[in-house]
């Protein structure tokens, strides 16, 4: 997988836009003043999830993109499937 590196200059685009949350993964490394201009223009830098709480987030979110919205009780199936796999 590719390295991303995120600028002071990124961290306004994305701002800019509306972004109030930027997920970093291992493979994403931003500067020290995007780090700054992130805190400063209150975009809160969240670790992106690994191992099974991924599998766990991207499932959830196909789900909800298939279906347009939250069936009832997908969180339980969603752990069922899960645990069968482990």
């Amino acid at each position: 997988m590719p390295r991303r590196f995120l600028t002071q200059r990124d961290v306004d685009d994305l701002a800019d836009g509306g972004c109030t949350e930027l997920v970093v993964d291992d493979a994403t490394t931003l500067t020290d003043l995007a780090r700054e201009r992130a805190r400063e223009r209150g975009i809160a830098l969240v670790a992106a999830p690994t191992g099974q709480e991924a599998l766990r987030t991207t499932v959830r979110a196909a789900v909800i993109a298939q279906l347009g919205g939250e069936p009832p009780g997908l969180d339980a199936v969603i752990d069922r499937v899960l645990e069968e796999l482990t």
